[in-house]
């Protein structure tokens, strides 16, 4: 990197991070792990099980001294965890795939939601009811994305990209408008400004990756024990926040993120439960951090046919055993 973008690095890097308050390890006691974690967006309730892990311990039980950074439209997320800049980050199994096929130092530790949030919101009285009533359309996602490729070569249709701008003025002007969202979070935002949306989760078209735990591989390698302890913490974490009190994780979101009010905070949490992101289904084998395998290597075949990898990689190559509990 050049001096001038590691430096705007290391500002990013002092902004908008949280850490618990810090209490010197006791006599005879191991020091403390220092370990970074940087999110994929601003903080937000789709992060509020590490935020919960931060604030009740969770992660000090475990040996670690945890610091989470902000990420956001801009954040260069990626850059920092491959050099080692932060060891943590979140992000998508699909994407953890295709940066493995680029000789990308990520490993996939843990699952952080079983079903992906994504999807594509539309107003209500909106025609669309089904991914083939998108042909001939326009809908507004991040170019490239491989789930619209996805959904247009196996339902046989064509839709056009409008680039992701992350606002709401052209869905809220627009009855017509179609663009991709959180079903944890932009919906809420319609109904709170007097209109009504629908949701089409891009996980029923037949595209479903997870979100997960990603950690610098080699870090991974040489600290298997630190990877562990914080794959650990975080499903704690994430099953209190869930199952338990929330305020402490809502506090700092808030705090952080002032958009992030206590009804929407209340939405997410439900949405996350209603659609069952982050436990997923257990009649489907499914599990808070689990991963399978099957559904990875399906994974990369969707991705190896619609030519998005450099390389055909193998399950080991992107996820490992490892790091999660039995």
């Amino acid at each position: 990197m050049t001096r001038a973008l590691l430096l705007g690095v290391l500002l990013l890097l002092a902004a908008g991070c949280s850490r618990a308050p810090s209490t010197p390890a006791k006599p005879g006691e191991r020091p403390l792990v220092k370990v970074t974690l940087q999110t994929d967006f601003y903080a937000q309730a789709e992060h509020g099980g590490f935020y919960q892990a931060l604030l009740k311990g969770f992660y000090r039980e475990e040996g670690l001294d945890v610091k989470i950074i902000q990420g956001g439209p801009m954040a260069p997320v990626g850059l920092n965890l491959a050099t080692g800049i932060v060891q943590f980050s979140i992000g998508r199994s699909d994407d953890a795939i295709i940066s493995v096929s680029h000789d990308i130092p990520f490993v996939v530790i843990a699952a952080m939601m079983q079903n992906d949030p994504q999807a594509l919101m539309v107003h209500r009285e909106s025609p669309v009811r089904k991914f083939e009533d998108l042909n001939g359309r326009v809908v507004m996602t991040n170019p490239g994305a491989a789930w619209a490729s996805y959904l247009m070569q196996t339902h046989h249709m064509k839709f056009y990209i409008m680039p992701m701008n992350y606002g709401m003025a052209q869905f809220m002007a627009d009855p017509g408008f179609i663009q991709q969202c959180f079903a944890t979070n932009e919906p809420f935002y319609v109904e709170q400004n007097g209109q009504h949306a629908r949701v089409l989760m891009i996980s029923d078209g037949g595209y479903d990756p997870y979100r997960v735990i990603l950690a610098n591989a080699d870090y991974a390698a040489k600290h298997p024990d630190v990877a562990r302890a914080f794959a650990r913490a975080s499903i704690r974490g994430w099953e209190d926040y869930l199952h338990g009190d929330p305020s402490l994780a809502n506090a700092e979101i808030g705090k952080l993120n002032l958009q992030m009010t206590p009804p929407f905070l209340a939405y997410a949490i439900q949405a996350m439960k209603d659609y069952k992101l982050v436990e997923g289904d257990p009649a489907k084998g499914q599990g808070m951090g689990l991963i399978s395998r099957k559904r990875m290597q399906r994974l990369i075949d969707i991705l190896d046919s619609l030519k998005m990898l450099d390389r055909k990689v193998t399950v080991d190559e992107v996820v490992t055993s490892d790091y999660l509990r039995p």
